[in-house]
């Protein structure tokens, strides 16, 4: 999460949720089953070791979507597969695509 411009934070940290995003544990599980359900649809396995994230490779294509509570990450080699992607879970879902995710601080 970033934090809004009014809040001071050192870029090399993250916020952490005081409550819970939905309230409900059940609301967030039934959201996870169906997220789960279009996912797999879409031939991504889950993780053994996290269950939040997907995979899927193909000849062409290795993609992985990260999740978490309302955010995912999207990694992958082929453009076309993933906008394919995002394109089928907004069928589903109400998303809003915030554009491409600067890596680069991660890997330092």
């Amino acid at each position: 999460m970033i934090p809004s411009r009014s809040v001071s934070h050192d870029y090399m940290y993250v916020c952490k949720h005081k409550k819970t995003l939905y309230c409900l544990k059940q609301a967030t599980r039934a959201w996870f089953e169906k997220f789960y359900v279009v996912i797999s649809s879409l031939e991504f396995v889950s993780n053994s070791y996290d269950y939040a994230i997907f995979i899927k490779y193909t000849n062409a294509s290795h993609i992985i979507l990260s999740l978490y509570v309302d955010d995912m990450i999207i990694i992958g080699d082929d453009i076309d597969a993933i906008l394919f992607l995002k394109t089928e879970l907004a069928r589903q879902f109400e998303m809003k695509d915030l554009g491409y995710f600067d890596i680069s601080w991660v890997l330092r």
